[in-house]
């Protein structure tokens, strides 16, 4: 049983990109209906393209090198998103302590799964955007993968390693992750369509664009 769990919004246009103030919109939006905890920080991390040496393997001396990235915070929306002016935008994230007054879904502890969780838990919105289109479940910075745009999507289902196929495909250059930490997630049967309904119509109006649903664990 996995960790973190994370919820996936993948738009059926797998060569979607959206525009800088719909994400802006995004965020604007998600605040005004109350699907944003309280004193949410915004967070930016952006990509330069190249590379840095991350570790040294004490054994061997071997250096492991990894994307160079910027990371930025933020305690406003906008500012955040004009930050990336001029950039390559890779990630950002919207993060604080739920529940917010809207939640994506209920939740349960992942060993406990008769009991509703009421607690608070730390929670993230991120909206990903890569230099191309990759494949959803190895999405890491500067991922090499052979991706094959018509790839039906399939992820696993957390509560019992069942795969659950999609109508979407299973790459994409832009998504939005709704995030939730440390042992806890959504119920799940034999579909993913379980994110809240206003929170996907928001999206839709926002970004016009259809998105089918996803999801990922222990992917930090």
């Amino acid at each position: 049983m996995s960790e973190l769990y994370r919820h996936l919004l993948i738009p059926k246009d797998h060569a979607f990109v959206p525009e800088r103030y719909q994400v802006a919109a995004f965020f604007d939006e998600l605040e005004a209906v109350g699907a944003l905890p309280k004193e949410t920080e915004f967070i930016v991390i952006t990509n330069s393209g190249e590379t840095r040496a991350i570790a040294q393997n004490p054994t061997t001396g071997e250096v492991y090198y990894g994307p160079d990235l910027k990371i930025s915070r933020f305690s406003d929306s906008q500012e955040a998103v004009d930050s990336m002016n001029a950039t390559q935008i890779n990630e950002l994230w919207g993060e604080a302590k739920g529940p917010a007054a809207i939640s994506p879904f209920d939740l349960y502890r992942a060993h406990n799964p008769d009991v509703l969780w009421s607690g608070p838990y730390s929670f993230t919105i991120r909206c990903q955007l890569r230099h191309q289109i990759t494949h959803i479940l190895h999405s890491a910075f500067g991922c090499k993968c052979d991706v094959k745009p018509i790839e039906p999507a399939i992820f696993e289902n957390p509560w019992n390693k069942q795969p659950i196929q999609t109508s979407g495909h299973a790459s994409a250059q832009f998504w939005i992750e709704f995030g939730i930490g440390d042992w806890l997630m959504p119920m799940i049967t034999d579909s993913l369509e379980i994110l809240d309904s206003r929170l996907v119509k928001l999206a839709h109006n926002i970004f016009r664009a259809e998105f089918t649903q996803g999801c990922m664990c222990n992917d930090d």
